[in-house]
């Protein structure tokens, strides 16, 4: 519908020259094929789309016309990636190319063609779930009794439909290099190389992806565009010292908003204390109450002052029980107290609980610091380049690791701690009130 208004679009207008009517009977571009599907491969056309257009030429009434879209969806497939295969294999394609051989009175070189093709592609899509319905097309036609041409051995290999596509983009929260979470202002971009989530900064290089059949300028990320360009060993490794300052600024802003976390969580604790009633103190260590010594009963002299000048009865009862306590009280085995907090389940909280672990294996350690020694060392630009390519392998894992690490920090550790504080200065308050009665 939207052609009746704006026109056929430029994937359109390849596909109509590809097969047009004044080409020659077996006359088909290679050159013009290949190029279409450099446009599939790089994703500048979706699978669909370029599917539709290569059936809207296949559905035509010259039978020239049909054999050359036969012929390019064949090269589209063998040469478009695993989505055009997907296309390929659809009900939408198959069926209507089933319908095409099934007229009575379809052309007989076209007929013969879409049998080959079928056969073709059921071989090498053989043992793919996912494609599985152009096996089913071919049994079924098979089975209505359609004369098949003879098998070829090299026709149909799965090797044929191998073909690297432009990856697809992944999606993250922080950049994917130095870890800066993203905002309205500090936007993310995508690297057409290997399809990570990169800032601008991490990002703002450019590069031909000829493997993908991208043949202009794209963005790409700072690896990608030193692996692509192949720079020397002291450009490396003059960059690998930049890298080495902007880990330690990020180690350094990591730090601080740590200890700004922590501060709030103590704050939080201490307000929690407050607003249940407890007496906190807040002054500094030395200007708190000594802790009590274990076996030993609590000072209260000043109150057995008072009582006595106000009940000499009392007086005499709290006589007669340190006069007990005292005869009871054995110095080489002080008693302990069990029911009083000691200073020790005070001041050190149990510990929380133990986390999974998702830090690296030693071996995969072992890359990213040989690497790192590369860079620092100025070594051969091969081995760096070598290194490199290992140790990005590793980037998604270890982004999805230092993500799961902040996650668990946020959701299991602050709250812990928050907690514990709250505990502690609840047992506190409660050791100085229990102390001043």
């Amino acid at each position: 519908m939207a052609s009746l208004f704006w026109g056929a679009s430029p994937f359109d207008e390849l596909a109509d020259k590809a097969t047009s009517e004044l080409l020659p009977v077996g006359g088909s571009d290679i050159a013009l094929n290949l190029e279409i599907c450099d446009h599939i491969r790089s994703k500048s056309v979706t699978p669909l789309a370029a599917m539709r257009s290569i059936k809207r030429r296949v559905d035509h009434k010259n039978p020239n016309v049909q054999l050359l879209a036969l012929e390019l969806a064949d090269t589209c497939t063998k040469n478009g990636g695993d989505t055009f295969l997907a296309q390929v294999a659809s009900r939408e394609f198959l069926d209507d190319l089933v319908s095409i051989a099934k007229q009575p009175n379809v052309n007989r070189d076209v007929k013969q063609k879409i049998l080959r093709l079928v056969q073709s592609w059921a071989r090498g899509m053989e043992g793919n779930s996912e494609l599985k319905y152009v096996g089913e097309t071919y049994k079924n036609l098979k089975s209505s009794g359609f004369d098949f041409p003879p098998e070829s051995p090299r026709a149909g290999t799965a090797t044929l439909f191998q073909t690297a596509t432009a990856p697809t983009w992944t999606d993250s929260d922080r950049c994917m290099r130095c870890r800066e979470p993203f905002t309205m202002t500090f936007r993310k971009h995508h690297c057409r190389n290997c399809g990570q989530t990169f800032c601008q900064s991490c990002s703002s290089y450019t590069a031909r992806l000829d493997h993908f059949g991208i043949n202009q300028e794209v963005r790409v990320c700072k690896d990608c565009h030193d692996k692509l360009t192949r720079k020397t060993g002291e450009a490396t490794k003059k960059d690998g010292k930049k890298d080495g300052v902007g880990s330690k600024e990020w180690i350094k802003r990591e730090r601080e908003r740590a200890d700004k976390d922590l501060e709030r969580a103590i704050a939080l604790s201490l307000a929690e204390a407050k607003s249940m009633g407890h007496a906190v103190d807040e002054g500094p260590v030395g200007a708190r109450p000594a802790v009590l010594s274990k076996g030993y009963p609590p000072a209260t002299v000043a109150p057995a002052a008072n009582a006595e000048e106000d009940d000499p009865d009392l007086a005499a009862a709290i006589r007669a029980s340190l006069e007990e306590y005292q005869a009871m009280n054995v110095p080489s085995a002080p008693s302990p107290m069990p029911e009083r907090p000691s200073a020790t389940e005070s001041y050190f909280p149990q510990p929380p609980p133990p986390l999974p672990n998702y830090d690296l294996t030693d071996p995969e350690t072992l890359t990213i610091l040989d690497f790192s020694e590369a860079v620092e060392n100025g070594a051969n630009p091969r081995s760096i380049d070598e290194l490199r390519d290992r140790a990005d392998r590793l980037r998604p894992r270890l982004v999805r690791s230092l993500d799961d690490t902040e996650r668990k920090e946020r959701e299991y550790m602050f709250p812990f701690l928050r907690e514990s504080e709250a505990d502690c200065m609840r047992r506190n308050a409660d050791r100085y009130a229990w102390k001043a009665g």
